[in-house]
């Protein structure tokens, strides 16, 4: 068990380092930086789950500082926080509605408290961060050499889409931790199989639905977009970013009830799952697929149910 917490805690820290080092495919691969902290905790709950996430946060703490980078530990902590309580939700057997809503918000709040207070706080926390985009985008453009007047109008045009990017921020944060808890449990899944370790009673992936009532959610930020009011249209748009990857869920479900229903090869799943999550048509496409299976019920799920009763 000594080992395993060592390799967990290694694990955890370098897939959190390669954020840092790895241009691009880092970010992918440091979405799943909660993963050791989940299965530590989901295996031997407490005071040994506690271990993986102290051993990283006391590590990380002096490789972070080692490397002057010490302002990143509070999203180290953050990605723990998320780790720990999707394995709390496993292991206490919460839905899995309940497990990745509960991860996500707690976490998503913490981390808005946390950056708020870094800005100082008050309505100056915005423009302060809006400030520091555009100090790092200038510095990003006078290190690849762009010239003067390439960089003077990209300046320009990032000056009037900052302020936009900056309140669509929210949306975007909840999103991403969203599709982090996703990609999480589907690892966890895995491991678990593999180990033949016990899972918690859910439903089969590919049956996976959203609750119906979110569709509400939709519907009524879409109205809220015609409307002429700005403050209702930006938060039409970042709660849209939220319904967006959920129902992208539910499109990947179908996907895979199908490709399951066809007995489809691995590799054929493993590529066309890249596929949709990185084209933005198919992503799209998946969303509404997601979407429109609240009505036209695609996998003809309400008609087992009844069937089973």
């Amino acid at each position: 068990m000594m080992r395993e917490i060592v390799v967990s805690v290694t694990a955890s820290l370098l897939l959190f380092l390669s954020v840092v080092m790895i241009p691009v495919v880092g970010i992918m691969v440091g979405t799943f930086t909660p993963l050791p902290t989940l299965l530590a905790y989901y295996r031997w709950g407490r005071p040994l789950g506690f271990w993986v996430p102290g051993g990283v946060a006391i590590l990380g703490y002096l490789v972070l500082a080692s490397l002057n980078a010490a302002q990143s530990l509070p999203y180290l902590l953050e990605m723990l926080l998320l780790g720990f309580l999707l394995g709390l939700g496993m292991r206490w057997g919460w839905s899995l509605e309940w497990t990745a809503g509960i991860a996500s918000g707690l976490t998503f709040t913490v981390g808005l408290v946390v950056f708020w207070f870094s800005y100082g706080g008050g309505t100056e926390a915005s423009a302060s961060f809006q400030q520091d985009l555009q100090d790092g985008v200038g510095l990003l453009l006078q290190q690849y050499g762009t010239s003067s007047a390439d960089r003077q109008l990209v300046e320009e045009a990032l000056q009037k889409l900052l302020p936009l990017l900056v309140k669509l921020l929210p949306g975007a944060a909840l999103a991403s931790t969203l599709m982090a808890c996703w990609l999480n449990l589907l690892a966890a899944k895995r491991f678990c199989r593999i180990r033949e370790l016990p899972l918690p009673a859910w439903p089969a992936w590919s049956h996976w639905k959203a609750p119906e009532l979110l569709v509400w959610m939709v519907i009524v930020s879409g109205g809220l977009l015609l409307l002429p009011y700005g403050s209702l249209k930006i938060a039409a748009l970042n709660a849209l970013m939220v319904g967006g990857v959920i129902y992208l869920f539910q499109g990947l479900a179908i996907v895979g009830y199908y490709f399951g229903r066809w007995k489809l090869p691995p590799v054929f799943r493993a590529v066309a799952y890249g596929i949709i999550l990185l084209q933005q048509f198919f992503t799209l496409g998946a969303m509404l697929l997601g979407l429109f299976d609240t009505w036209f019920d695609f996998r003809r799920l309400s008609r087992g149910a009844t069937a089973n009763s």
